[in-house]
């Protein structure tokens, strides 16, 4: 509810960033997923940037082979790859090997609501592990009032009501 995902699809879907890298795929880690599917996901996604089938007996392929396979295919290629809502320390690790370190500029994006899962991943670069904290008061209140009345104030007489519900929200911008 604080925009980890939004944040991230906007840089994800920026034109300049598009241009800079040559390989780009999104993956969406729910709490429960099979890890086979989505390394299957993540190869037919570098394909298709080809505009190439994809491997043949790719829905036969161990976890492992398909690690080896995208591992292989991005070994000399800039990429970007996010991983969307990663809950746990396992689930990372279930992906990272996937990727290769080559040293081409490729970045992974991971979004995640615990701080230990971000620090595992960001063992290498600790100084990219970036926050988002909920609103302020004041910016909650702003936020609430240009969605809710289309302006920067609100009637009167629904000011106590809609207090409550910025109370609820908690900061949330998804909530407001």
């Amino acid at each position: 509810g604080v925009g980890k995902t939004t944040l991230v699809k906007l840089v994800y879907e920026n034109s300049e960033v598009k241009k800079h890298f040559m390989f780009c795929a999104w993956i969406v880690l729910t709490q429960y997923f099979k890890t086979g599917d989505l390394l299957k996901d993540i190869v037919q996604q570098l394909y298709h940037v080809l505009r190439e089938p994809s491997p043949e007996g790719i829905d036969t392929m161990s976890d492992h082979e398909l690690r080896v396979e995208i591992n292989k295919f991005l070994q000399q290629r800039r990429y970007l790859i996010v991983l969307d809502d990663v809950w746990n320390n396992d689930a990372w690790n279930t992906f990272k090997h996937a990727f290769p370190n080559n040293k081409e500029g490729s970045r992974i994006l991971l979004t995640t609501r615990r701080s230990e899962v971000a620090k595992n991943a960001s063992i290498e670069s600790p100084d990219k592990v970036y926050a988002l904290n909920p609103l302020s008061s004041e910016e909650a209140w702003t936020l609430f009032c240009r969605k809710t009345f289309r302006s920067n104030s609100c009637p009167p007489h629904l000011e106590n009501v809609s207090q409550q519900i910025l109370g609820r929200c908690e900061g949330l911008p998804l909530a407001l």
